[in-house]
């Protein structure tokens, strides 16, 4: 204990002479440990919202409403779009650096309608997609910490309306009508998440949903003239915000102000300009059409048939291209390109006058146009584009619709002028490599279209279509540059 006094002593000494012993001391620089910025971390619940654009094609028979049997076997595809929204929720996982799983549910309400044809007795109505919804997973890649690419998955069920069926030649109401039924269905998809403000991102999604067939009476209070059995498949496109719960660096929630958004600092000059140069791209990818229709007398072009119908087609497509970008700032690119598309999105063209129909063939397109993007990062870009496209249609060998037998009728192909509208991402994987995914709109002309045989002109068909197509491309840039490593600021 004599022996510890004195240490103890000594070491409240010095403690209380520190500061006189500093004060005479040169001051030594002080260095602050740079600050940590937050680590992302996808785990945790969403909310989103969006709106969207949206087609759908549906296969259609007439069957005999006692026995089942078919009265026109020949399988037509009738066709609807229009706009949705889409309110929904979310868990997300992340397992690694760049794989994030989750499990999602979410509900739209649309206006995607279209035409329910019983061609037995002229009769057909207007039907309308009125909601859907989904519950499913989804699995993605953290291209960067803030950029999620995803594909997802899972079981979904819609409604369709009842409709009053019209008379197609004079487009009187005649007494019958169908039911609204609902169909279960499963659903494949993918898109795009973007943080463009703590806690808040953006998000652009592609769907196709594919139901179950249906047996739909076209009935009235006296009996059923027919079943139509209808089997519906959907094509959906939806951009809208999300919101994420306990992200790092959040705010509190609200809608983040004007002044944070980076959209503010779009115009100043560009430090570098790798996106200014040439550029080649190819991919593949799925879409539909649905087109107006009504028949006319082939001499005097009076409608025979006035009322309106759509019908539809689906299928896979191509594309091939080239473009030239220039850089005008940090975040705005904008170019000009051109591309081809060879495609198989097939139909059904229909005269219905003499229950003739045939299957037609978008067999390629091309379009001209500009595109205006925002660099999201310097290797991800977020682009709109529209211009001219041109589409060539096949001709078609018109059958029976009762028994499919040959009618010695057909029509002819023919090539139609539009416009289009769409947008995507396009990301860098490597120097020089990206990859694209794309959606367009296309809305062409009406064209007058003979149904003929080698004796006579049977009607004409007047025929407008609306292309929607959904890509995954390849892109290279020749003269890359690689973006300069962005340097912390604290």
């Amino acid at each position: 204990m004599k022996k510890l006094l004195p240490l103890i002593a000594l070491t409240f000494g010095l403690s209380a002479a520190g500061p006189a012993f500093a004060a005479d001391l040169p001051t030594a620089p002080v260095y602050k440990a740079p600050a940590v910025a937050p680590a992302y971390n996808w785990t945790g619940l969403y909310v989103n919202g969006g709106a969207g654009y949206g087609m759908w094609s549906g296969n259609t028979t007439t069957l005999d409403p006692g026995t089942g049997v078919c009265d026109l076997c020949v399988n037509q595809i009738q066709g609807g779009r229009g706009f949705l929204g889409t309110i929904g929720a979310g868990f997300d996982y992340q397992f690694s650096d760049h794989i994030v799983a989750g499990i999602f549910g979410d509900g739209d309400f649309s206006g995607m309608r279209g035409t329910i044809q019983d061609q037995n007795p002229f009769y057909a109505g207007t039907i309308n997609e009125n909601w859907s919804w989904a519950a499913g997973g989804r699995l993605g890649w953290l291209i960067t910490p803030e950029l999620l690419a995803y594909a997802k998955v899972g079981f979904t069920q819609t409604h369709f309306n009842g409709t009053a069926m019209q008379d197609t030649g004079a487009g009187a109401y005649v007494g019958f009508s169908t039911p609204g039924f609902t169909t279960d269905g499963w659903f494949i998809g993918g898109g795009v998440e973007s943080m463009f403000a703590p806690g808040w991102f953006w998000r652009t999604e592609y769907r196709v949903a594919n139901y179950g067939a249906r047996d739909i009476a076209d009935a009235s209070d006296v009996g059923s003239v027919d079943d139509i059995r209808f089997h519906p498949i959907v094509q959906t496109v939806t951009s809208g915000l999300v919101y994420k719960f306990n992200w790092p660096g959040m705010a509190p929630p609200a809608l983040p102000s004007l002044a944070s958004l980076p959209i503010f600092q779009a115009f100043a000059p560009a430090s570098v300009t790798p996106w200014t140069g040439i550029y080649v791209n190819a991919g593949v990818g799925y879409g539909m059409w649905t087109a107006n229709t009504t028949t006319l007398e082939a001499g005097t072009r009076f409608c025979h048939l006035c009322l309106n119908q759509m019908q539809g087609g689906r299928g896979i497509s191509g594309t091939i291209g080239a473009g030239f970008d220039y850089q005008f700032s940090d975040h705005i690119v904008a170019g000009v390109f051109g591309d081809f598309d060879p495609s198989g999105i097939k139909g059904t063209i229909q005269d219905q006058n003499p229950f003739f129909a045939g299957t037609i063939n978008e067999n390629w397109s091309w379009a001209a146009g500009a595109r205006l993007g925002w660099l999201v990062m310097p290797e991800i870009l977020s682009y709109t584009n529209a211009g001219f496209t041109q589409a060539r249609f096949g001709g078609a060998q018109m059958v029976y619709t009762f028994d499919d037998s040959a009618t010695g009728d057909s029509t002819s192909g023919f090539t139609t002028d539009g416009w289009f509208l769409g947008g995507g991402v396009e990301a860098m994987f490597a120097p020089g490599w990206f990859l694209r995914a794309e959606y367009r709109w296309a809305g062409y002309g009406a064209h007058d279209i003979a149904d003929t045989s080698p004796t006579d002109i049977e009607d004409d068909i007047r025929f407008r279509p609306v292309v929607q197509t959904a890509t995954a491309e390849l892109v290279y840039k020749f003269n890359w540059t690689a973006p300069a490593p962005v340097v912390a600021k604290y």
